[in-house]
């Protein structure tokens, strides 16, 4: 029991989440304000976060009740958000409140990829019919409702993987583009034939440019494809790596199929990356990013 305690002490605190919760018995509705929230993980280098929260019931048999899962607006540039907004759950019997729980997940809004917070659990047998119940809660570490509330996450232009490695010896940026999955289909065919272009901005001689091969007839290229930019670990905290996504088109316009720009100005797990890349160096640092439907090179 001692050695449980102790593993309960090194738990990271996420922060906290203030919840009310009532249950509207003639409707057979659970209604779930989900207040304020405060002191979240920071996400960017300012120390900020844009958080919001995604809610689901999970029933006794530990599955969630709901297909979606519920979403609060975003609120932006705070780790102390108020959210003071109640959403509504309907078809809940009041039988089912007493071994059920409210999950919420906290994610960063960031359109490269929702990076996860915390989450709470609240049990519904405290909650009755006549009153409101209030609650504040610890946010907690990830788990399988998390990453089912991340999955229920809707990435239309895909998703790519990225391994970056500042290497000491040619005194450059290394980028790896692994593959990409889930890519948009741009021909008849119902297939696209990708290719991804590279920058490192500022770029004023605009020479540091790369791209890779392109992978015909497919949604889900693999590339394993190394490029390599000359820079200091110094110029690294000023710059930024762009990569877009394009469909090869013979005689007309290629077209744009997605974005990731990673940098010290990224967020959360972008931002994660860089900075390991650049204090961890002659080591590969890889993760799975989601694509931006924007240009950025526009």
């Amino acid at each position: 029991q001692q050695q449980q305690q102790q593993q309960h002490c090194r738990d990271p605190l996420l922060g906290w989440l203030e919840i009310a919760i009532s249950y509207r018995e003639s409707f057979h509705s659970l209604d779930c304000t989900m207040v304020r929230a405060r002191d979240l993980p920071a996400m960017d280098a300012a120390g900020l976060t844009d958080p919001y929260c995604k809610l689901n019931i999970v029933t006794p048999e530990g599955h969630t009740k709901y297909t979606r899962w519920q979403r609060t607006k975003t609120v932006h540039k705070t780790r102390n958000p108020e959210f003071n907004e109640t959403l509504q759950f309907v078809g809940v019997e009041p039988e089912e409140l007493g071994n059920s729980l409210l999950y919420v997940a906290l994610f960063d809004d960031d359109k490269y990829g929702h990076d996860f917070l915390g989450a709470a659990k609240v049990c519904l047998s405290t909650v009755h019919s006549t009153t409101q119940y209030r609650i504040s809660v610890p946010l907690g570490i990830e788990d399988q409702y998390s990453n089912e509330a991340d999955l229920s996450q809707n990435w239309p232009n895909g998703k790519m993987l990225i391994s970056l490695c500042y290497n000491t010896k040619r005194r450059a940026l290394v980028v790896n583009v692994k593959q990409c999955i889930n890519l948009l289909a741009m021909d008849n065919n119902g297939s696209s034939d990708p290719f991804v272009k590279l920058q490192l901005k500022p770029d004023a001689h605009k020479n540091k440019k790369h791209k890779t091969s392109v992978k015909w007839r497919t949604l889900n290229p693999i590339y394993n494809e190394e490029f390599y930019f000359e820079a200091s670990p110094h110029d690294l905290n000023k710059e930024m790596l762009i990569l877009t996504v394009w469909d090869k088109d013979l005689g007309k316009s290629n077209d744009f199929l997605g974005s990731l720009q990673l940098g010290a100005q990224s967020k959360g797990e972008r931002l994660q990356q860089w900075l390991d890349c650049i204090r961890l160096p002659d080591h590969f640092h890889e993760k799975w990013h989601a694509l931006a439907p924007d240009n950025p090179t526009h």
